[in-house]
């Protein structure tokens, strides 16, 4: 299989399932402290998470933003493990690999599957393929996560925020947006190092706030 289409949808979303459930085992226990501690979320010797939405922004930090010698860990299982995967999952782990961290609000759903949006730092365009996010979101809803790119249509990743005023103003984020010259506004978030910056702001900012809650999605 070489390419996929939005009918492969669901078949997307059941293989990413199994996917990020083979990855996360990989991370060792000292993966899984640092990653916490980066989230605030390490207290007293062990990982404190607050309901299934914690968990999900964790996981989806862990297996995308985490890069410690380089790459994500999805890219890691793509090197180690791949022979673990079918050949759907092969194909879907090159894809996962390159991930693309971004805040983007939502321009238009058609209220069945499909919703177009665009990048806020580099104005890209996306056409998210989301079954049940097109049912309940609406122009301007503002999000932040990792995207899929799947040729011809986006996925979104497990770990979506709905960005608020509050999280735009943290201290954490606006250090990290501070960051970035106006001369290169646009392309800040091709370095996938940038990415995982802003990552950990919006997800840490996002669980000492309380927030996670206010946007549930099922990891890819």
């Amino acid at each position: 299989m070489t390419d996929f289409t939005p009918d492969d949808y669901i078949e997307i979303r059941r293989h990413g399932v199994s996917l990020n459930s083979k990855i996360f085992k990989k991370l060792t226990n000292e993966d899984i402290k640092t990653c916490a501690k980066h989230l605030g979320i390490w207290h007293n010797k062990q990982l404190v998470i607050d309901g299934n939405e914690e968990m999900d922004l964790f996981t989806d930090y862990s297996i995308y933003a985490y890069r410690p010698k380089g790459f994500n860990m999805a890219e890691r299982y793509q090197r180690l493990f791949s022979k673990d995967a079918d050949d759907f999952e092969r194909t879907l782990l090159r894809s996962m690999s390159t991930a693309r961290y971004a805040i983007y609000q939502v321009e238009q759903t058609n209220g069945i599957d499909t919703l177009d949006a665009v990048d806020v730092f580099s104005k890209a365009k996306y056409r998210l393929i989301d079954h049940q996010m097109a049912k309940t979101a609406y122009s301007g809803l503002m999000l932040a996560g990792y995207l899929i790119d799947l040729g011809g249509f986006t996925i979104q990743t497990g770990g979506t925020v709905l960005v608020t005023r509050d999280i735009l103003q943290a201290d954490e984020v606006v250090n990290v947006i501070d960051q970035i010259e106006d001369a290169s506004l646009s392309r800040f978030l091709d370095d996938p190092d940038n990415g995982a910056k802003l990552a950990r702001a919006v997800v840490a900012t996002t669980i000492r706030l309380g927030q996670a809650k206010n946007f549930s999605h099922k990891a890819v």
